[in-house]
């Protein structure tokens, strides 16, 4: 897969590139943040971070695919996905993690299936 397609799929919710917001974020449908959030994202879909997108929070998502910046940690269900100019600044726990040669990822990663879907969700909210 293309980084371009990782932006090409539907989107539910957009944080514009101008946009920033402060506060909870949850739902269930695809996030694609190109603006900066801080808060809360919960998602039961995949959080999408584009290139100029920066989140000051801990991201939990079935999902999360990092072309921009994150401060903060990232539970994730099914899968990592770092693209090449990626920035994490924090920890991952998630059953799949893919980081492409450019990432700058400080932080530690545990990569372990998570069985029990119904409590990872809930332990997040």
């Amino acid at each position: 897969m293309s980084n371009q397609d990782y932006f090409l799929e539907p989107i539910d919710s957009i944080i514009g590139e101008k946009a920033q917001f402060n506060g909870d974020f949850i739902l269930q449908g695809t996030l694609r943040i190109d603006g900066v959030l801080s808060g809360k994202i919960v998602s039961e879909g995949k959080v999408i971070i584009g290139p100029r997108g920066h989140v000051k929070t801990n991201i939990i998502a079935r999902t999360v695919i990092v072309a921009g910046r994150v401060d903060g940690n990232i539970y994730a269900l099914e899968s990592v996905h770092l693209l090449e100019d990626a920035r994490l600044y924090g920890d991952i726990i998630t059953s799949n993690m893919i980081m492409q040669d450019g990432v700058i990822f400080e932080g530690r990663a545990k990569i372990n299936k998570i069985d029990n879907e119904k409590a990872f969700f809930e332990a997040s909210r």
